[in-house]
């Protein structure tokens, strides 16, 4: 776990910052380490932050929210569409 975290600060996902240097008015979002075991013996370390904690508005932009999903079925008709037509699709909308 230590050597995933010294890893993610070399790279620069965060910055570890002293509780004494927070502002007391500040929300610290808590995050919670997940081990998962692989199967050639090793562990994978996770860093999960504590989203129930943030604030809209505050930590993150409710308006640049966007998760697209799309689910198999879509896919197959997709497919279908492009391959029954011989390759060409109209895509405009």
């Amino acid at each position: 776990m230590e050597e995933e975290h010294n890893r993610m600060i070399k790279m620069g996902m965060w910055e570890v910052v002293p509780r004494n240097k927070v502002p007391k008015d500040t929300n610290v979002i808590r995050t919670t380490w997940a081990m998962k075991k692989k199967l050639n013996g090793t562990f994978r370390a996770r860093v999960n932050a504590r989203g129930f904690m943030q604030i809209a508005g505050e930590h993150f932009n409710s308006d640049s929210i966007s998760s697209p999903v799309t689910n198999e079925a879509t896919i197959r008709v997709v497919l279908y569409s492009l391959s029954s037509s011989g390759g060409q699709m109209n895509w405009r909308m």
